[in-house]
């Protein structure tokens, strides 16, 4: 999944609902098959991961309904 874009001039703050996510709701870093049965159980179908090129460690996650 992909980030928002973060301006230039942000806010120090800006990672604080990041941060949020992962510690106070049980938000998590998912693999491939993690993903695929999110998908699957929201009714779509997982599509493609595709790695950003270097020095990019995201990925780009496409899923479609079905």
């Amino acid at each position: 999944m992909l980030p928002a874009t973060v301006p230039p001039d942000r806010q120090d703050n800006v990672y604080l609902s990041d941060l949020n996510m992962l510690v106070n709701v049980g938000g998590r870093e998912r693999t491939a098959d993690d993903f695929a049965a999110l998908c699957t159980a929201g009714g779509f179908a997982l599509r493609s991961v595709t790695p950003l090129p270097a020095p990019h460690i995201f990925q780009i996650v496409e899923a479609s309904p079905v």
